[in-house]
């Protein structure tokens, strides 16, 4: 083991250039490798950022490490900022293995399943305000937590394989977060870790700060890049710009698509449209999205404006989500309750990086092709005045009539005939 100081250069909170970091090198095989002379190899690296000094870009690393973590199927621990609360391992239902799952059975013999309010609603609990973890048999199949998490389709729950029931800590929380954060399910396993911190930190899993983690999730401004650029002629507007930037702390890449030459000094035709592959590529008459992006194109292409094309599938919940939620529709649930159904809200998306690219382009000023007005009251929240809605009116059929009437009676939204005003489409 090598234990020792270096030196990062760079800027921190407090203006000087330089980071005195406390390096500590170790080496650790897991599981254990006997070397032949009969002693066991060790590897593991930490490195240690001085608290007052800890930048950004460092809890945006870790983030994406415990993430990744998740959509592969591994074991997580969350490390508590208080130190009389134990570490928590976590692991998300939806990537879990049967493998993995019966060697932690026999490992840890007491896991619970960690489940949101909107899905315990859906399993009958109602009078459950907020997350819970419970209990589960140590006979739980992993078939069993797919089903208790609305993963797979299933004709029956295994309720009686729940248990007693804890509210939620902050940890709890945390790893729901992460959930959502890697496009899972929101299902987890978690199982208190060991007393001892040092031996939490010493096995085969990533081991993630709650701190680090928690001031990556609610970093504000959103944190963008702005990657590269091109013109791109469209069939629906041949002069156009397309401009990428990047999430800093998750890798999301969203578009900016300057359409003519807008004149940013006055308010600007801007059209923020949520990405979906079935509609916007597949044509699918489910949903009304290709229409909504086809029209706003062809108003851009007579105004010139802007349409950001945002990395939010589903809501905010992903392709396999929105699948999944598509076959709850078809038995009877309208696209709210099939979401929440899942363990999701209503709608999970953040609109944050919609204002970031925005003023990245220089715009703060914008007439806002939407039906939805949450929209319009995000965009403000983050400095960008919507000086005025523009209504898009798109065709129905018999696939979306429903899902329309849904996003106008529960979600709020305003269609042409909901509010005077200008009508792009018409």
């Amino acid at each position: 083991e090598y234990v020792g100081k270096t030196c990062i250069e760079g800027s921190n909170p407090s203006g000087s250039a330089k980071h005195e970091c406390h390096l500590r090198v170790a080496f650790l095989f897991w599981p254990p490798v006997v070397h032949p002379d009969g002693f066991h190899l060790m590897t593991l690296a930490t490195f240690q950022w001085p608290e007052a000094h800890l930048p950004d870009a460092v809890s945006s690393m870790w983030l994406d490490r415990a993430v990744t973590e998740l959509r592969h199927g591994r074991l997580l621990v969350l490390v508590p900022q208080t130190e009389s609360q134990p570490v928590l391992m976590v692991a998300a239902v939806e990537t879990l293995s049967q493998t993995r799952w019966s060697q932690w059975q026999t490992v840890v013999p007491h896991w619970r399943v960690l489940l949101t309010a909107e899905r315990l609603h859906a399993l009958g609990r109602q009078q459950v305000m907020t997350s819970r973890s419970m209990s589960i048999s140590q006979q739980a199949s992993l078939a069993d937590l797919h089903a208790l998490g609305g993963i797979d389709r299933q004709d029956s729950v295994p309720m009686a394989a729940l248990g007693d029931e804890q509210v939620t800590t902050s940890l709890d929380e945390l790893a729901l977060s992460l959930a959502k954060r890697a496009r899972l399910a929101p299902a987890m396993v978690v199982a208190q870790g060991p007393a001892n911190r040092t031996d939490a930190q010493a096995g085969p899993w990533l081991t993630v700060r709650e701190a680090d983690a928690v001031q990556a999730l609610r970093q504000s401004p959103m944190q963008l890049q702005r990657v590269s650029d091109a013109p791109v002629p469209l069939g629906r507007a041949e002069q156009c710009n397309l401009v990428l930037f990047r999430e800093v702390d998750s890798g999301a890449e969203h578009v900016a698509i300057v359409v003519g030459q807008p004149d940013f000094a006055e308010p600007v035709p801007v059209r923020l449209h949520s990405s979906c592959l079935t509609g916007d590529l597949l044509g699918s008459l489910r949903c009304d999205c290709g229409d909504q992006l086809q029209h706003a194109m062809d108003y851009l292409a007579e105004s010139g404006g802007v349409l950001l094309y945002l990395s939010q599938e589903g809501r905010g919940t992903g392709l396999a989500n929105k699948l999944r939620a598509y076959r709850l529709q078809d038995a009877g649930l309208d696209t709210i309750d099939a979401d929440r159904y899942l363990g999701f809200t209503g709608d999970e998306r953040d609109f944050r990086p919609a204002a970031c690219m925005l003023k990245a382009l220089g715009v703060s000023r914008v007439k806002l092709l939407t039906n939805n007005p949450k929209k319009m009251d995000a965009l403000r929240s983050e400095g960008i005045e919507v000086v005025e809605r523009l209504a898009l009116a798109v065709p129905t059929n018999p696939h979306n009539e429903r899902y329309l009437q849904t996003k106008r009676d529960r979600a709020g939204h305003l269609f042409a005939d909901d509010e005077q005003g200008e009508h792009p489409s018409s």
